[in-house]
């Protein structure tokens, strides 16, 4: 080889890495834009590369990251169907890193750490008590991260936090209300009245909140009265939020009359409000006090008294009217004062 010929070839070297290096960091840029827009997808982890199978390898350095992604979570059944939860969890950590802006599988993860597996270790006879107990906090706890992992790269997503909040207020779980109304808050921040309301009412089931419950709900009623006073159980819970004698002194008052249309439809609607309450938790206040009241005013028969044996355990509207066959008490020119 010539000298001269050796040194275009140098020369052109120098050119392309120059060039190359003056465009690294416009390129890197654009890149982290596009990951930021959720053009791209963000790099995968390092870990995740040393669990990759030679297939999902050869797929992703092909671009066929989703499709890869879609392939292993049908793939997933198998360890589903065997019990297999650590494998199943580290194959869920592949499939969204492949595809992390995929909620689905963020959902289905989560919902196999924490539902399934939980429930494989709470009923699992072969294990002792303790170890039972262990287990199912270990998968309910890796539920709980792995919706969180979730949300931190979906963090314009609120379904992935109702799942939290659904989770720790699940009776049939671990319940813990505080934390389930904490990621229950984080949903409603999104406007969604569905998850306003949600949150509320885990508030007005948490013991020493109920004042914080209702400043929450007189929030929700300024804001969107109609849609929100249209729920029977949105107007039950307010009510009795507001028979609480430790309000302060400024809290809105709120009269019976300005939440139900008539005395037998807050009957009615209470009552059954009643047991929910029984079943749920719900702050009730002075909800006994009002019910005695009306019983009274109405002439309540003793098989829809609550405070009778034998009363029904839930009242509807054509049971009710039949047994009343009377005139609808509506609140017009004197409401029925709630405390």
């Amino acid at each position: 080889m010539s000298f001269k010929t050796l040194r275009n070839l140098v020369v052109v070297t120098v050119v392309i890495l120059g060039t190359g290096y003056l465009r690294m960091p416009v390129e890197q840029r654009f890149t982290e834009d596009l990951r930021e827009k959720k053009a791209i997808p963000p790099p995968i982890r390092k870990e995740v590369w040393g669990q990759m199978g030679q297939t999902s390898l050869a797929g992703v350095l092909g671009g066929l990251r989703t499709l890869i992604a879609s392939s292993m979570n049908l793939a997933s059944q198998t360890q589903f169907e065997e019990k297999d939860w650590y494998e199943l969890k580290k194959r869920y950590g592949i499939i969204t890193a492949l595809d992390p802006y995929n909620e689905f599988y963020w959902d289905h993860g989560g919902w196999h750490l924490a539902y399934n597996a939980a429930s494989w270790a709470r009923s699992n006879d072969q294990l002792s008590p303790r170890k039972r107990r262990l287990l199912e906090r270990e998968f309910l706890e890796q539920g709980d991260a792995f919706y969180r992992q979730g949300i931190a790269l979906n963090p314009d997503n609120p379904r992935l936090w109702m799942n939290i909040g659904r989770l720790w207020s699940n009776p049939h779980k671990r319940p813990d209300l505080p934390r389930a109304a904490k990621a229950f808050e984080e949903a409603a921040k999104h406007d969604n009245l569905f998850y306003q309301r949600t949150y509320l009412y885990v508030l007005a089931r948490i013991p020493g909140r109920e004042i914080e419950a209702y400043d929450y709900a007189q929030k929700l009623l300024i804001e969107n009265p109609s849609r929100h006073l249209s729920r029977t159980t949105f107007r039950c819970i307010l009510f009795c939020l507001a028979t609480n004698p430790n309000l302060p002194k400024q809290a809105l008052e709120i009269r019976l009359g300005e939440l139900f249309v008539s005395k037998q439809q807050a009957y009615q609607d209470l009552y059954n409000f009643r047991a929910l309450s029984q079943e749920k938790g719900y702050y009730t206040g002075k909800l006994d006090e009002v019910l005695e009241t009306l019983i009274k005013e109405l002439r309540i028969p003793d098989h829809l008294n609550p405070f009778k044996a034998g009363a029904k355990p839930r009242i509807f509207e054509k049971d009710f009217e039949k047994a009343l066959n009377q005139p609808l008490d509506l609140f017009l020119k004197s409401p029925f004062e709630s405390n």
